[in-house]
C-alpha cells in the first residue's frame, strides 16, 4: 500500500496522505513518499493544479512521535536539524509555481499545519482542528508565524508557543483559511476551486504565482542556519525527550529547563 498516493484528472492532481492508522503521521518513509509526489507533481506537464488531501479522520497529525518514542530508546530519537528545501521540509510545498490547495479533512496538527500554510488556497472541513504543537513536544515553534501568515502578533504567539488546538471555523476568522464546508462537500469544494484555476491560461497562472512567491517573507539563509543550530542545541535536552515520552504515555510533562 502506497502511504502518499498521487492521480491526475483533468489537469488536477490529487495528492493524498494515506496512513489512516497512524492518522497520517509522517514517517521518514512516508516523507520520502510525499517528496516523490512532490516532485512528480512538479514534472508533470499535465498537472495544471494540485489538491493535497488526508485519507481518514486526519489531515497530517504531524511527525510520528511514536517512531521517534522508540527511537529514544536506541539513541536515534533526537529531531534532526531540517532545511527549507522542496526536499526535506514542508516549506518546499512552496516552491511550485503552480497553485496547490489544501482539503484539509481533519486534524492538522504540526507538520500537518505547515502544510496547509504551504498551500495558496486552503479549505477545512467544519470539525477540523489544527495545532501547532512543536514546543509542547520539545520541538522548536514555528516562529515565522505572524510574519510568513501575515497574523497579528499576539494571535501568531498564541498559535506559535502555546500550541493549543485552534478549530477550522476561528482560522477561517483569522484570514488563514478560504473556506469551511462540511465533511461530506469537501472535495467537491476542493475541486471546485481547482476548475477555477484550470479554466486560466496555465503559463500566466504559474508566472502569477512566481511573482507572488518571491515577495513573501519566507525565513531566508542566515535565519535557517541559526534555526538548524537551534534546533541541534534543543535535541540535547532532557526536556526534549521528556515532551515525547510524556506525550506517549499519555501523562503530564515534568520540564526541568534542561
Amino acid at each position: 500500500m502506497s502511504l502518499v498516493e498521487y492521480s491526475l484528472e483533468d489537469h488536477v492532481a490529487v495528492i493524498r496522505l494515506n496512513r489512516p492508522e497512524r492518522l497520517n503521521a509522517m514517517s521518514p518513509a512516508m516523507t520520502d513518499e510525499f517528496i516523490d509526489a512532490l516532485g512528480r507533481f512538479n514534472a508533470d506537464g499535465e498537472a495544471w493544479v494540485g489538491i493535497l488531501t488526508g485519507t481518514g479522520r486526519a489531515f497530517c497529525a504531524g511527525r510520528d512521535m511514536k517512531e521517534q518514542a522508540d527511537g529514544f530508546a536506541s539513541g536515534q530519537g533526537k529531531v534532526l536539524g531540517r532545511e527549507y528545501t522542496s526536499e526535506r521540509n514542508l516549506f518546499g510545498l512552496s516552491d511550485t509555481d503552480k497553485p496547490l490547495i489544501a482539503a484539509v479533512n481533519g486534524f492538522a496538527i504540526g507538520l500537518g499545519w505547515y502544510m496547509t500554510v504551504g498551500c495558496d488556497i486552503r479549505i477545512a472541513a467544519s470539525g477540523a482542528e489544527f495545532a501547532m504543537a512543536e514546543v509542547p513536544t520539545g520541538v522548536i515553534g514555528p516562529y515565522w508565524l505572524a510574519g510568513v501568515e501575515l497574523l497579528p502578533w499576539p494571535i501568531a504567539a498564541e498559535f506559535a508557543i502555546l500550541g493549543e488546538r485552534v478549530t477550522a471555523e476561528r482560522l477561517l476568522a483569522c484570514g488563514a483559511l478560504n473556506a469551511v464546508v462540511p465533511g461530506p462537500e469537501l472535495m467537491d469544494e476542493a475541486r471546485r476551486w481547482a476548475e477555477k484555476f484550470v479554466r486560466l491560461p496555465p503559463r500566466h497562472v504559474r508566472a502569477t504565482k512566481a511573482l507572488m512567491l518571491a515577495t513573501r517573507r519566507l525565513p531566508g539563509p542566515d535565519l535557517q542556519a541559526r534555526e538548524r543550530e537551534i534546533r541541534d542545541e534543543l535535541a540535547e535536552l532532557a526536556d526534549s525527550q521528556e515532551a515525547v515520552l510524556a506525550w506517549m504515555q499519555r501523562r503530564p510533562p515534568v520540564f526541568r529547563g534542561a
